[in-house]
Parts: C-alpha cells; sequence; structure tokens
C-alpha cells in the first residue's frame, strides 16, 4: 500500500498537497480492505485487491495533481481591484472638492489614498505568496510583539481625540489601533494550538481574547476593543463547533458570549465604585445642545436632503470632521445620492462575502476560522461605520473597508485578503487537521511536507 501512495504521489507536483492526498488514499484503502476482509478474504489478499481496485498509481496521481494544484481566488483579485479604482475616484473628486474651501487635511488624506490602495495590493500579494500557516505557526510571538506595540504607542506615540493613537518611525507613521486588528489571524493559530485539549485550554483561549482587547479598551480605542472581541469570539464559536476543544459545547458556547456580556457589567461597576465613571457625563454628552449631539443632529441632517443622486452640501467640510474617512458615507450620500453610496456599500460588502465564502470551501480548519475572523473584523467595521455615518449611533473612530482614508487601515484591509487568497490557495492541499508547532517543523527537516 505504502509503495502505490509513493508512486502515485511522485505524479503531484505540489509537494504541499502529499500529505493530505496521501491520508485520503491510505483512508479509502483501508476502509476497502476492511470490506474485502468482511467478504473472507484474508488481509494480504484483501490488501492486493483494494490496491487493484484503486487502478494505476501513475494515472491516479496524474488526475490528482489537476485537482491538488494551488488556485488564485480571482474574484478576490478583481473585487480588490475594483473597490480600489472606486475609492480611488471618490477620494480624487473629494480632494478637488476640498481644494476648493482650503481644507488642506483632507486634501492631503485623499491625495494619499491611491499611494496606500496601491500599496495595500502590494501587501495583499506578498501575504498571499506567503503561506497562512507560517503565520499560525508564530502567532503567539507576534501576538506578543503586538503587545509591547501598545505601551510604546502610549509612551512615545501621537494620540488624537483619546482614541486614534499614531506612532511614528522614521518617516513611517502607523495607526496602532489598525495595527491590532492583525491579532485577530493570529487568534486563529493561537487557539489551534489547543486542538484536543479539555475546559482548561478553553479558559486559555479565552484570556488571549480579553487580554489585549482590554488593552485596547483602556489605553487606545473603546471601539476597536468591542469589534476586536466580537470578532474573536466568532472565531473561538467555530472552533467550539468544530471540535477543537474536549467540552460539552453548548455549555462552552454560553460561557464564552456569557463573558462578552458580564465582563463590561464588572467593569462598569467597578469604575463606578472608585468614581472613575459617571453616567450623568454620558448622559450630558448625549443631552440636546452638547458636540456630540450636535454632531448626530448634522450627520442626519445631510443624509436626509441628499435624496437620489445627491445634495448641494458643499459645507459639509466644515460642519463634519473626517469627512474622508469617518464620514466618508456621509459624504457620498450627501453628494452623489443614496443610489450612489448603496453602490459603493455593494461593491464592499460583495468583497467581505466573497472572502467568507472562500474561506469556507477549504478543508483546513485552521483556515476556515483564520479566514473567517479576517472577514469578519472588516464586515463589524463597516457595519459600525455606517451606523455613524447615517446617523443612527454617535460619532465613533470607525472606517470603511476599501474606501475610508488612512494608510494603516487600507494595509490591513488588504492583508486580510491577502491572507483569504492564501488559504484558498491551499484549499484542497491541506487536510482537515495539520500540525503548526514549531518544534515539530524542526524536527522534521527535509521530510517538512508531511506537518506541513
Amino acid at each position: 500500500m505504502e509503495e502505490y501512495i509513493k508512486k502515485l504521489l511522485e505524479q503531484v507536483r505540489f509537494k504541499k498537497a502529499h500529505r493530505g492526498i496521501a491520508e485520503e488514499i491510505r483512508a479509502h484503502i483501508e476502509d476497502q480492505i476492511e470490506d474485502n476482509m468482511a467478504a473472507g478474504m484474508d488481509r494480504e489478499a484483501a490488501e492486493k485487491a483494494a490496491i487493484a481496485d484503486m487502478g494505476d498509481p501513475v494515472e491516479v496521481g496524474i488526475s490528482m495533481d489537476r485537482v491538488h494544484r494551488p488556485q488564485i481566488a480571482w474574484q478576490m483579485v478583481l473585487g480588490a481591484v475594483v473597490v480600489g479604482i472606486i475609492g480611488s475616484i471618490i477620494h480624487i473628486l473629494l480632494a478637488k472638492s476640498a481644494a476648493v474651501g482650503g481644507n488642506t487635511g483632507v486634501v492631503n488624506g485623499s491625495n494619499s489614498f491611491i499611494l496606500y490602495t496601491v500599496l495595500g495590493i502590494i501587501a495583499m500579494v506578498l501575504v498571499y505568496l506567503m503561506d497562512y500557516t507560517v503565520i499560525a505557526r508564530f502567532s503567539r510571538i507576534v501576538a506578543v510583539a503586538l503587545f509591547i506595540l501598545i505601551p510604546v504607542t502610549e509612551k512615545m506615540g501621537i494620540q488624537i481625540n483619546g482614541n486614534h493613537v499614531f506612532l511614528s518611525i522614521g518617516p513611517i507613521t502607523i495607526l496602532t489601533t489598525a495595527v491590532m486588528l492583525l491579532y485577530i489571524p493570529l487568534y486563529g493559530g493561537i487557539i489551534y494550538k489547543y486542538k484536543g485539549e479539555k475546559a482548561v485550554a478553553l479558559y486559555k483561549a479565552l484570556l488571549w481574547s480579553i487580554i489585549p482587547c482590554g488593552f485596547v479598551f483602556f489605553k487606545l480605542s473603546k471601539m476597536q476593543a468591542a469589534i476586536m472581541m466580537l470578532t474573536m469570539l466568532v472565531q473561538l464559536t467555530i472552533a467550539i463547533i468544530k471540535g477543537w476543544f474536549d467540552v460539552h459545547k453548548i455549555r462552552a458556547i454560553a460561557l464564552i458570549w456569557g463573558h462578552l456580556v458580564l465582563l463590561p457589567i464588572i467593569i462598569i461597576a467597578l469604575l463606578r465604585v472608585l468614581f472613575l465613571f459617571r453616567f450623568e457625563i454620558i448622559a450630558r454628552r448625549l443631552s440636546p445642545g452638547s458636540s456630540v449631539y450636535d454632531e448626530l443632529y448634522k450627520v442626519r441632517e445631510f443624509a436626509g436632503v441628499s435624496g437620489l443622486l445627491g445634495a448641494d452640501t458643499k459645507n459639509i467640510f466644515n460642519e463634519l470632521p473626517g469627512i474622508n474617512s469617518d464620514y466618508i458615507l456621509t459624504y457620498i450620500t450627501s453628494t452623489w445620492g443614496i443610489v450612489a453610496v448603496l453602490a459603493v456599500i455593494a461593491a464592499v460588502g460583495g468583497l467581505i462575502v466573497a472572502g467568507f465564502i472562500a474561506s469556507s470551501k477549504t478543508k483546513n480548519q485552521l483556515g476556515m476560522v483564520m479566514g473567517s475572523g479576517c472577514m469578519m473584523a472588516l464586515l463589524v467595521s463597516a457595519v459600525v461605520n455606517m451606523g455613524a455615518a447615517f446617523g443612527v449611533i454617535p460619532f465613533v473612530s470607525s472606517f470603511f473597508p476599501f474606501i475610508s482614508a488612512g494608510g494603516s487601515n487600507l494595509l490591513v484591509s488588504y492583508a486580510f485578503l491577502g491572507i483569504i487568497m492564501s488559504i484558498y490557495k491551499y484549499k484542497t492541499a491541506y487536510p482537515q487537521h495539520m500540525d503548526i508547532d514549531i518544534r515539530g517543523k524542526i524536527k522534521l527537516g527535509k521530510i517538512e511536507f508531511i506537518k506541513n
């Protein structure tokens, strides 16, 4: 049997698919052997008959080679280019309008959009060329590096409005809240390493989500922390459903989602006791005459008068902040109308849905969880931004993926697409489960493909 499998694998050029193919063929032969033995054959005769039924190993191998070659998610590539073009056109026109009113900040931010879109697509390609299992293999190391980035930013960074925290490294300026979203695909690799363990491992996995979100909540952005926590709980829920943990599934899911409700209540109660949290402050900020209330009213006003094809809203630059980033959808609605903003939302939404579909098509469960987390983060970010842009919720620091100005957010969004493309590339190559432990890779040496 092993000789048959070896000869078959010699016909398959994509080495990383060998382990999955070998497991598939071996399982099929073993099942046939059991059937033959049940029919009265001895083990040796049953194995020979099972192998003969498989057919010529060369022909089968050639057939497997056609099926298990690397694949490109062309729909993702096309979608990324189309959305990039749409965003670039919007920001070119936006920058021209802003220049008339002398809004240099808006002009500079929108003029750099095309550059960062191109860099984002390059980042997408580079991540695609990288095996996503490598990201998972070093997930804990990179996660710790992201932890360190938060206090470094707090000490050396530039804080704006209490939420956006920038860190300048030479000529490069990064938005730390955006970079922290990269923790989400890492989290898929982190919890995968607990696969097969009991309830204690589930608590460890939960801590790997609570700790970074706590840092982000208190040091960077409360909304970003909520987006991260929600996304990681979805990843953990999928992992539980797929049986990664040796626990009662319904109880475990109720446990982790209960933390999402209980933790904020506990934190608020503690802050209230320490006189650090005042409910009256929130009420005052949302009352008529407050800056938050006035801004919310202005957003609704601009969205309300836009109509199907837009309206004359030149004063929008002076009335709302972040018009090319946080309120980009408000600008599109008020300038070009409801039809235009729905088209933009549909384009970005279609790209995110395509990412979910691409993730679901992979056999490998690690890839499924990592990819679902990436797309979930973009989806939640888009929904939150839409809520603020249409006056449903008060202003929050948010971005609309692929359309809002902001280099860091654009690069992270396209990097997520690169991870999806990498997962799709290996969708038929990798088996359902695999070893991503660093020590396993080192031990294997030249026969590394067995662990991959």
